[in-house]
């Protein structure tokens, strides 16, 4: 087993991805290869068989070994996303080492203290986020908001023991879009304090909302690009596989092509009758554009109020990644219903075959392996990481 070797496994609902990379000298990680397969046993966020999930996790990983000829990875790390996570706040409260100052090993064991008061015998916690920490005065507690990620215990164990079946041992399991998160908000050249990070899939879109810096809270929506492809095969009457080609043919060409009385050859093989008007093929794709903005609209507006109520600060921006967030009129729609800046983001310090939307979590996924690898902290946990984990299993909780 070579340490250096990292493998990042992103679930999504239509591919699993893989990419394979080596720890360099200076810490970061060089991707040497990547692999796809479809996904089965897992949809819109919800695992629904998980020996048929191994079993696509398994072949996107052969693809990648192939392609980077590689051997067995020192770290495998699974990005999860959906329902299967539960996301919970919780307030942990202690007394300052030194009355009136707040140390980072203070906001660690207001976060423990947070943690141990939802922890319960049948969810694993993937990561702990400090979100918000009171003030403190000589004499009083220090209380810390943290946001805690969870899964379900049985669901984990049982995926673990599904894939080492298939000879995949797994050094972790990451909330997926979450962890780009974190990777992308130290990449980003603005760092701003306010924002809102969307990771639109296939089945899915993830939001993180982050306040002053501090990620505190994240959810999962079950809108994503699917219901697109759904409408395009029931308005034109072809398979899904064909109406995933129109949507990228779509994703092609400009909007000005519309009121032209353009009509676009969209067959495929087998078909001979698929000649399309793009004002048609315009007014499906972008009714449901705005019909999935407005609905996450309507979701996180409360939120955005709840996080940032009156006028003293706002949101600066919303950050928009994934297969369908990068849907060329997506972030412009996002922009008019949010009215805030909106940006596109992908892992622009890959090499050029790999910076595209798509890749943003599997992108976060191995840097954070890579982190872990290097013996660097984690995201969304720290140095008592390790002493929590121990703690849980003698008490039993």
């Amino acid at each position: 087993m070579n340490k250096k070797n990292i493998l990042a496994i992103d679930v999504g609902t239509g591919m699993v991805k893989v990419f394979a990379g080596k720890l360099q000298a200076d810490g970061s990680v060089a991707i040497v290869g990547s692999g796809t397969a479809p996904t089965a046993g897992y949809a819109r966020g919800v695992i629904t068989d998980i020996n048929a999930l191994a079993y696509s996790i398994r072949q996107a990983v052969d693809c990648v070994i192939m392609a980077a000829d590689t051997q067995a990875a020192g770290g495998v790390y699974l990005g999860l996303s959906g329902s299967t996570l539960v996301t919970q706040n919780s307030i942990g409260s202690v007394a300052p080492s030194t009355p009136g100052t707040v140390t980072r090993l203070d906001v660690e064991r207001a976060c423990k203290a947070a943690m141990f008061s939802v922890a319960q015998d049948d969810a694993d916690i993937l990561h702990v986020f400090p979100a918000k920490e009171s003030a403190v005065l000589p004499g009083t507690a220090l209380e810390v908001e943290a946001h805690i990620i969870s899964a379900p215990q049985a669901i984990i164990q049982e995926l673990r023991e599904a894939l080492a079946g298939k000879g995949i041992q797994l050094n972790g399991i990451v909330a997926g879009s979450v962890i780009a998160a974190e990777t992308m908000k130290n990449e980003l050249p603005a760092r701003p304090g306010n924002f809102i990070f969307i990771d639109m899939g296939a089945g899915t879109s993830e939001l993180v909302i982050y306040v002053g810096g501090n990620l505190c809270y994240s959810a999962s929506l079950p809108l994503g690009g699917d219901y697109i492809t759904s409408d395009l095969m029931q308005g034109i009457g072809v398979s899904q596989a064909h109406a995933e080609e129109i949507k990228r043919y779509y994703s092609r060409l400009s909007p000005d092509l519309r009121n032209q009385g353009i009509v676009l050859d969209c067959n495929d093989y087998g078909t001979t009758d698929k000649h399309v008007h793009f004002d048609f093929l315009y007014d499906i794709i972008e009714s449901r554009v705005d019909e999935i903005v407005t609905l996450m609209y309507d979701y996180l507006k409360p939120l955005m109020d709840k996080y940032l109520p009156g006028s003293e600060q706002t949101f600066e921006r919303i950050y928009l990644t994934g297969g369908s967030g990068a849907t060329p009129s997506m972030a412009a729609c996002v922009a008019k219903v949010f009215q805030l800046d909106t940006e596109v983001v992908k892992p622009d310090r890959l090499a050029a075959e790999y910076v595209h939307p798509s890749n943003t979590v599997c992108y976060g996924i191995i840097s954070h392996g890579t982190r872990i690898v290097a013996n660097e902290p984690e995201a969304g946990q720290s140095a008592w990481g390790v002493f929590i984990d121990k703690a849980k299993k003698l008490l039993k909780i």
